[in-house]
């Protein structure tokens, strides 16, 4: 079983505050970020393609990779991705800079996160450097191509 994370010291709104308070510590509580949908025509159903994870801090794209310590959250998104058939992306980004179309972004292409005590071998990626611009031009196959 994945170790907890402790709780993060600061809340990001208001129902987090209430969640916090009132709902049970044990449940992954979890936004999603963006759900990439594509529609080829408005008349048609939106579909799905992929669920993003937003991630960020002041490591360079270069050397950032998905920390151990958020490991269940992870866990639970991957299995609403299998559940739903679709890919789990992650969209790194350093934290404090303008993204303008240079900047550098970390884009993981998630195949497996597993419950394993071992921090080495948790979480299985396609990672690839890309800059804004060219996600941009290319979206959304910038996300799905290796």
């Amino acid at each position: 079983m994945p170790a907890i994370k402790p709780v993060n010291k600061y809340t990001s709104n208001e129902f987090h505050e209430w969640q916090r308070e009132n709902l049970p510590s044990h449940f992954v509580i979890q936004d999603i970020d963006t759900w990439v949908v594509c529609v080829s025509d408005s008349r048609q159903n939106y579909e799905p393609i992929c669920i993003i994870e937003l991630k960020r801090s002041s490591i360079k794209p270069e050397h950032w990779k998905p920390f151990p310590e958020d490991k269940p959250n992870y866990l639970a998104l991957k299995k609403l991705c299998e559940r739903a058939k679709i890919p789990m992306v992650i969209i790194y980004f350093k934290k404090g800079e303008p993204i303008t179309d240079e900047s550098i972004l970390a884009i993981f292409q998630v195949k497996d996160v597993r419950e394993s005590e071992s921090t080495d071998d948790w979480i299985k990626f396609h990672k690839k450097l890309i800059k804004a611009g060219e996600l941009k031009e290319n979206f959304p196959n910038s996300l799905l191509d290796p």
